[in-house]
């Protein structure tokens, strides 16, 4: 089963670049960000809440989709065995939904767009607090689902809810909610 996760999240991560360069001609614009906020630990780890932050990076494949790569880090982690330090990254696709006619003006405001997410992760540690205290890894899909607030063409608010999956055997669940500012620069 986790060969399987591992081998549907490559897949992902390589079909996804692929189809953004045949779009690439159409698009000019990316975008930078930072963002804060927690940690939440799940089932089959033992880990602790903690603050967390991160830096994320992306290009746009078309007006409404969107490849993004991201770091973060929770630099002071309780677990049951200890501090730690939790750092990883992440490979997304990032859907906007106010393309969708059902979407467009939601709450009555043009400046608020929801969207959706989907990739894959890997966090590590530096001891053992995956998968029952047996991994210093934890490697799997993730899906989210967030919203900016556009305070101008460039500048964005984000906040999001993320839940990620480690197929490391016992699986065990880390969730993160995040919040912060983005910059788009291109046309």
């Amino acid at each position: 089963m986790r060969k399987l996760y591992l081998l549907s999240a490559l897949v992902a991560v390589m079909v996804l670049p692929a189809s953004a360069a045949e779009a690439v001609d159409d698009i000019s614009y990316g975008y930078v960000g930072t963002a804060g906020g927690m940690l939440l630990p799940g089932n089959g780890n033992s880990l602790k809440r903690a603050a967390l932050v991160g830096a994320r990076g992306g290009w746009y494949v078309d007006e409404y989709l969107a490849l993004e790569a991201e770091a973060v880090c929770a630099p002071h982690v309780s677990s049951g065995a200890g501090g730690t330090t939790v750092w990883g990254g992440s490979v997304q696709a990032l859907w906007h939904l106010s393309g969708w006619e059902a979407f467009d003006k939601l709450f009555g405001c043009e400046r608020f767009a929801p969207f959706l997410t989907c990739g894959a992760q890997t966090l590590c540690a530096t001891r053992h607090v995956f998968a029952d205290g047996s991994h210093r890894t934890g490697i799997g899909p993730t899906v989210g689902i967030g919203a900016f607030y556009h305070l101008t063409d460039n500048v964005s608010l984000r906040a999001e809810a993320r839940a990620a999956l480690a197929v490391d055997s016992p699986c065990g669940m880390t969730y993160a909610i995040l919040a912060g500012i983005q910059y788009s620069f291109g046309d």
